[in-house]
């Protein structure tokens, strides 16, 4: 297949750097004809050919964050919200009720008493604002970047000769963190597929862990059924973790309601045997960490060469209390020190 027929989508514009700098070690400058990048960034590329098609001019401008907060205020003004009579949302979470409805493609009103049912008796007032925000967007040849995804879609699901072209660009599709994908997501691969069905998908449905902002993992768990007669190919040789880990990950997964049933299979050699310590809060928890790190400088560890793993850095308050408290110095490698 020609490189300019290859569709390459992943999540990040580093990931997607990372996977064609490979590409272009294996092939060399040719890689630079595959059409590689975000969903985002692909849905841009793609709009700017075909704006006109939904009611825009190719010229269009992307909105950020900021500007969007901005045209939501406008828009409860458009709308003649009186904000003050009643505890109406504010702009930030009217566009992430927005955004999770788009990206899940849920209908407004069932994502509102889904997500935030305290919200239900102003569902009409709510609508009216949802549409007046998406009137000024067009009005004013602007996008947001759900509307990038949303705008693919809708291209692509107008048929005729205008979604057989974007289509028809590509013969092959690859996706990564295919896991990690929306319902919108994963309606958009599934239509650019279609002519085709080359779709080339890589994830772990095991580290589907972003269901709170709309991934969907029943996307990679359902793709057999959507594409009769395509191969699954395990991938269960795991180059990182020594045996042990890969036990206990192999337990736990075993324990899985649903998804791909695979056992990891590891190459380093083996190691220390991991303890997986149950504690009754996050401040038993901390104590316990503490304890640890004071016990392996006693052996002869230095603390330089000590390293605590936490999943966000909400998880963190009370271990920095514990490690201030026993006088125990430490660094932050990113986000914020509270001390």
């Amino acid at each position: 297949i020609a490189p300019e027929r290859i569709l390459l989508l992943t999540f990040t514009n580093r990931a997607a750097r990372a996977m064609l700098d490979r590409v272009a070690a294996l092939v060399g400058a040719q890689s630079q004809r595959v059409m590689g990048g975000t969903f985002h960034h692909v849905a841009n590329a793609i709009l700017r050919s075909h704006a006109e098609a939904i009611g825009y001019a190719p010229n269009f401008t992307i909105l950020d964050r900021e500007d969007a907060r901005d045209m939501m205020d406008a828009a409860v003004a458009d709308a003649r919200i009186n904000v003050t009579k009643e505890r109406f949302p504010k702009a930030d979470v009217l566009l992430d009720l927005a955004s999770l409805a788009i990206n899940t493609q849920v209908p407004a009103r069932e994502l509102v008493l889904r997500r935030a049912p305290r919200f239900l008796h102003l569902a009409d007032q709510l609508m009216q604002v949802c549409q007046a925000f998406i009137k000024r967007k067009v009005d004013r040849n602007l996008m947001d970047f759900d509307d990038l995804l949303m705008n693919w879609k809708l291209l692509l699901e107008e048929g005729g000769p205008l979604s057989d072209s974007i289509r028809g660009r590509f013969e092959a599709v690859l996706v990564d963190e295919y896991q990690d994908t929306n319902a919108l997501q994963g309606q958009i691969i599934d239509l650019m597929g279609k002519g085709h069905n080359n779709i080339t998908a890589v994830g772990d449905d095991a580290q589907c862990i972003y269901g709170f902002r709309g991934a969907e993992v029943k996307n990679m768990l359902g793709f057999a059924e959507r594409w009769p007669g395509s191969t699954l190919l395990p991938l269960t040789v795991n180059y990182r973790s020594t045996p042990q880990v890969l036990e206990i990950a192999n337990c736990v997964l075993s324990r899985a309601r649903e998804g791909f049933k695979t056992r990891l299979v590891g190459v380093r050699p083996s190691g220390m045997l991991p303890a997986v310590v149950p504690c009754k809060d996050a401040h038993q928890q901390a104590e316990f960490v503490a304890e640890r790190i004071l016990q392996v400088r006693d052996e002869g560890v230095p603390l330089s060469e000590v390293g605590v793993l936490y999943r966000a850095h909400r998880h963190v308050l009370e271990l920095q209390v514990e490690l201030t408290r026993r006088g125990i110095p430490y660094v932050v490698r990113s986000g914020l020190r509270f001390f």
